[in-house]
């Protein structure tokens, strides 16, 4: 009978602590616990990830699933380029030649496309390179044409199959080898055809499905020729794959002209084997991953382009996706609403019913459901901001143009005065330590004014470059953020993003798009979110900021603005009422972002 080591290639190891990082499958003895211990096998499933931010198809991929590319596409010229990071998309530079259905290989930050469209089938032979930030043009191909595939490095590429619709139908089994510099000929494949899956590297390469007709071939290359191998288990054209010759994945695609497929299959070098499907059956979407532990499959067409994402894991880690979920009603529905606190303990506060209604009163959520809490009294909290937690916080500005403010320990009692009055600006900090940003101090005057409490009293802050309210605000004193908005009721929104230090503000990455005035943030200046927002129509994007740039998060259930919103972090928020005017909602949303669960080591038995 074989032994542990001759099925797993793992010996039993003596130790006296479990391993940090044990492999799947490891079996240890623990000498400390007398435990035989084994780490749980992999399991693979593909999880929803952040939309890109343009829908569109025949975008190819390139890099691996924290660190990826989707180059190109849609129905006709597609110059952009997005970036995704892990949690979401934002975009990258714009290539010099716009087009689609072009060959990819490289990473994140040396990246390389080639040959594709542009609109309609004028196939192309253009080369270009990516640093990260930047196209530049390489050297052309030899053959232009579109669909084909490709694999490598930037400079060691690898370019095979494809077709031409113009002048004439023609499909190809062409190989081009690039050097960081020129294309040179390669091994033709056994097969010409084009809509097929790619993995590998330039000598080491790996080519399947496609059409027409419609097939499951497999072929390896080794440098210099192609050789056939076993048939994919579902034969398919516009499917994607990543990974490399011996540990590949191809998914997606359709089956038939119409039927689209969801099936995934994995190769170890030999053989495919069936693996959880797609949640969304689609094709002439992007696809990117190091291995067949680890995939990404981006946009695509169903019955239109689309921008769905899905991310596939195999290991001992169980992936649940960032989502907004439903969360408990508010007591009265409001809109123009102040928030501070988190996720299961937060504080909504001020608002009004309608329009020149008297502000909402006070309504403290403990995770599943609002109670209604201690008015503010007089003042009124109406486009006012709040800092602070659900227990110790300060509310200050609002309509009209208020200088107000008021400080919360379980009762209110009126505090300083704001230099200047201001209604629908921005908020930071803590109810010691808070930060008034921005705001309209007359009609149609914005500010870029802030203001620092301390506890005690108001003093002037370092002032913004940017005039604007209506944005979203978060962080602490000494290191806030701003961002969106607009400087005056009638003017274009702003991607502007800025930073505080505590005595000054610099520019911080831009938001992908103006997501709308009276839109909700939460968060740290490292790690925030924004959602909503508009004037109108209103909107459900969700955008979290790492720092330096802002990427997509999944959408918010529903399209509002003037809401806003509760968190201490990205992992977690909270959002309540809003717009619009006509039919404020009395509902919350909860946002939690991805969580990745290692699945734990297991004693044995033994006899």
């Amino acid at each position: 009978m074989a032994g542990y080591n001759e099925l797993r290639g793992l010996r039993v190891k003596y130790l006296s602590a479990d391993p940090a990082n044990p492999e799947d499958g490891q079996v240890w003895y623990n000498s400390t616990t007398g435990n035989l211990r084994v780490q749980g096998i992999g399991v693979g499933a593909w999880s929803s990830g952040a939309p890109t931010n343009g829908a569109r198809r025949t975008a190819t991929g390139a890099g691996i699933q924290t660190a990826a590319l989707a180059i190109g596409g849609g129905g006709g010229d597609g110059p952009s380029t997005e970036e995704y990071n892990g949690s979401g998309w934002s975009f990258g530079g714009t290539l010099g030649t716009g087009r689609y259905a072009g060959g990819a290989a490289g990473t994140q930050t040396a990246g390389l496309f080639f040959g594709g469209a542009t609109n309609p089938n004028n196939e192309q032979t253009g080369t270009e390179e990516y640093d990260g930030s930047a196209w530049t043009a390489g050297g052309a191909l030899s053959q232009a044409r579109q669909r084909l595939g490709g694999t490598g490095t930037q400079t060691a590429g690898l370019a095979f199959t494809g077709i031409e619709y113009v002048p004439t139908t023609n499909l190809f089994t062409n190989t081009e080898e690039y050097d960081g510099t020129s294309w040179t000929a390669g091994g033709a494949v056994n097969t010409a055809r084009q809509g097929l899956g790619s993995a590998g590297t330039q000598t080491a390469g790996l080519a399947f499905g496609g059409g027409p007709p419609i097939n499951a071939l497999t072929e390896e290359y080794d440098g210099s020729s192609w050789s056939v191998q076993n048939n994919l288990s579902t034969a398919r054209d516009g499917l994607s794959g990543n990974g490399i010759q011996t540990q590949a994945l191809g998914y997606g695609g359709e089956t038939a002209p119409g039927p689209l497929t969801a099936a995934t299959e994995a190769y170890d070098g030999t053989s495919w084997s069936n693996k959880p499907s797609l949640a969304t059956a689609r094709r002439l979407g992007a696809g990117a991953g190091a291995s067949s532990s680890s995939g990404l499959y981006a946009a695509g067409y169903i019955a239109g382009d689309i921008t769905l994402t899905e991310e596939y894991n195999f290991g001992s880690t169980t992936v649940t996706a960032a989502a907004w979920s439903s969360g408990g009603a508010l007591n009265t529905g409001r809109l123009n609403v102040s928030m501070g606190g988190t996720q299961t303990a937060g504080i909504v506060l001020g608002g009004h019913i309608s329009p020149g209604a008297e502000p909402a009163g006070v309504e403290t959520y403990d995770g599943s459901s609002f109670s209604v809490g201690t008015p503010v009294g007089p003042y009124p909290a109406d486009y006012a901001a709040y800092a602070g937690s659900q227990t110790a916080g300060i509310i200050f500005g609002g309509a009209p143009y208020a200088t107000n403010s008021a400080v919360y320990d379980g009762e209110w009692a009126a505090g300083p005065a704001l230099n200047t009055g201001r209604s629908q600006l921005m908020g930071a900090g803590t109810q010691t330590a808070a930060l008034a940003i921005g705001g309209f101090t007359g009609g149609v005057t914005s500010t870029t004014a802030a203001e620092e409490y301390d506890g005690a009293s108001w003093t002037a802050g370092g002032s913004m470059s940017t005039q604007r309210g209506r944005g979203a605000g978060f962080g602490i004193q000494t290191a806030a953020l701003a961002t969106g908005g607009n400087t005056s009721p009638d003017t274009t929104l702003t991607v502007d993003t800025e930073e505080y230090n505590g005595s000054a503000w610099t520019a911080g990455g831009d938001l992908i798009t103006a997501t709308g005035s009276f839109m909700g943030g939460w968060g740290t200046q490292t790690d925030g979110i924004v959602v909503g927002g508009g004037t109108p129509p209103y909107v459900s994007t969700t955008l979290g900021y790492d720092g330096t740039a802002w990427s997509t998060r999944p959408s918010a259930t529903y399209a509002a603005g003037r809401t806003q919103t509760a968190g201490a972090d990205g992992s977690a928020g909270l959002r309540a009422g809003g717009g619009p005017n006509t039919s404020q909602r009395d509902g919350s949303e909860e946002f939690t972002g991805e969580v990745v669960t290692t699945n734990p080591a297991n004693n044995l038995s033994v006899s």
